[in-house]
C-alpha cells in the first residue's frame, strides 16, 4: 500500500486532460441542455463499424459490471446510431461517440479525442478516428480506462449539480458544526441518528414501478477515528472499522439485527486523489445480520490535517425492486460532495 507521505508527493502529478471543443457550436453561452437517460452513451457509428472490432471493443468496456452490485448491471447502457440519423435531436445528448473509418489525410493515424460541451451543456463527446478498423480498436482499447472514467465521472458530477439546485441547507450547516465538514444532500433527506461520534442521514424515496409504488431508501454516515498509521488505509482497516461502527449503531428491524459488509462478494478497493489528498474509497455490498435486507454502498475515507483524524463518509441504497446503479452513482455524488468546513469569521463589532 502507498504511505500517505508518498502519495501526497504524487497527488501534484495525477490529471485527466479533457480537451475542449473549439467550435463556434462549443460556446457556452450558444448551449442548449442536455438530453439523454442518465447512464446512456449513444454511439454513432455505420452498421458495420457497429458490428466489427470497434464496436466490440466499445462493448467490452462499457458492458463490463458496475463495481459490487447485487446483480450485474453495465457501467453504461449503448445505443447505437446510424450517422444519417444523428440531426439535431441526438445532438444535445449527454453522452456521445463518434466513430469514423475513412481514408483521409485526418484519419491516417488512429486517434481518440474527448470533447466538452460540444452540442450541449455537461455533454461529454468523444470522436474516434482512423483508415483501417484494427487501428480504430486498438486506439479505443488503448483510452478505455480513461473513456469508462471520465463518462461515469461526469455522470457523478452531473447529480451533483442536481442535488446542489436544491440542498439541504439545515443539515450541511449542523454537520459543519458537529462533524467539521459539509455535504451536499438532498432536500428531503432527514437524521436519523446525531451522535458525538456518529452521524446518520436518511433519504426516504417513492417509486413506481409495475403499478405499484416502491420504496427507495439511501443512508449516510459520517464518523471520524485518530489517524496513527498508514494502515489503517489498507482495505482490511477500513472493513474492520466499518463493521464495528456499524454494529454499534446501525440497528436492523428485528431484535439483535445490525448492519455489516456482506463478504460473499468481495468489495472494491482503491487509493485515490480526492481534493488533492490521499483518500481510500470503498465499494462493496452491506446485508443486515439477523434479516434478509441488503444492498451496495460507497465509501470514502480521508484525512483531515486540521484534526489529525480519518473521516469517513459512506452511503448506501436499498431498492429492491430497481436497478441501483443510477442510485450509486447519485450517493457517490453525494459522498464526494464533502468538503472540510470553516467558521465563518465573526463580524467585528463597531
Amino acid at each position: 500500500m502507498q504511505t500517505l507521505a508518498s502519495f501526497k508527493s504524487s497527488v501534484l502529478s495525477v490529471c485527466v486532460l479533457l480537451v475542449s471543443c473549439g467550435s463556434q457550436e462549443g460556446a457556452r453561452s450558444a448551449l442548449t441542455g442536455k438530453v439523454g437517460a442518465a447512464g446512456e452513451i449513444v454511439v454513432v457509428c455505420d452498421e458495420a463499424v457497429w458490428s466489427g472490432a470497434a464496436g466490440d471493443t466499445l462493448r467490452a468496456i462499457f458492458d463490463q459490471p458496475f463495481p459490487v452490485l447485487p446483480q450485474y448491471e453495465p457501467w453504461f447502457d449503448l445505443v447505437h446510431l446510424e450517422p444519417e440519423s444523428f440531426d439535431r435531436f441526438w445532438k444535445p445528448h449527454r453522452n456521445i461517440i463518434v466513430l469514423e473509418l475513412a481514408d483521409r489525410v485526418d484519419t491516417q493515424t488512429p486517434e481518440v479525442k474527448i470533447f466538452k460541451e460540444k452540442y450541449a451543456r455537461e455533454q461529454l463527446y468523444v470522436v474516434g478516428k482512423a483508415r483501417y478498423a484494427a487501428g480504430l480498436a486498438t486506439a479505443l482499447d488503448a483510452r478505455g480506462p480513461e473513456l469508462l472514467s471520465a463518462f461515469h465521472r461526469i455522470e457523478v458530477d452531473r447529480y451533483a449539480g442536481l442535488i446542489g439546485l436544491s440542498e439541504n441547507e439545515v443539515i450541511r450547516d449542523e454537520l459543519g458544526q458537529r462533524a467539521g465538514l459539509q455535504l451536499t444532500v438532498p432536500r428531503d433527506a432527514r437524521w436519523a441518528k446525531k451522535s458525538d461520534d456518529f452521524l446518520w442521514i436518511d433519504r426516504q424515496l417513492t417509486r413506481m414501478k409495475g403499478g405499484d409504488n416502491h420504496d427507495v431508501q439511501q443512508g449516510f454516515f459520517v464518523y471520524r477515528e485518530p489517524y496513527t498509521s498508514d494502515e489503517q488505509f489498507s482495505m482490511q482497516a477500513r472493513l474492520s472499522k466499518r463493521n464495528e461502527v456499524l454494529k454499534d449503531h446501525v440497528p436492523g428491524p428485528t431484535p439483535r439485527s445490525f448492519m455489516t459488509t456482506e463478504m460473499r462478494y468481495t468489495p472494491s478497493y482503491e487509493e485515490v486523489v480526492f481534493n488533492s489528498g490521499f483518500a481510500a474509497e470503498l465499494r462493496g455490498l452491506w446485508r443486515i445480520e439477523g434479516d434478509y435486507m441488503g444492498g451496495p454502498f460507497y465509501s470514502l475515507t480521508a484525512y483531515d490535517e486540521r484534526s489529525g483524524e480519518l473521516v469517513t463518509v459512506e452511503g448506501y441504497a436499498y431498492a429492491p425492486f430497481f436497478d441501483k446503479r443510477e442510485y450509486m452513482r447519485e450517493v457517490e455524488a453525494i459522498v464526494r460532495s464533502l468538503v472540510w468546513y470553516e467558521a465563518p469569521t465573526p463580524t467585528p463589532t463597531p
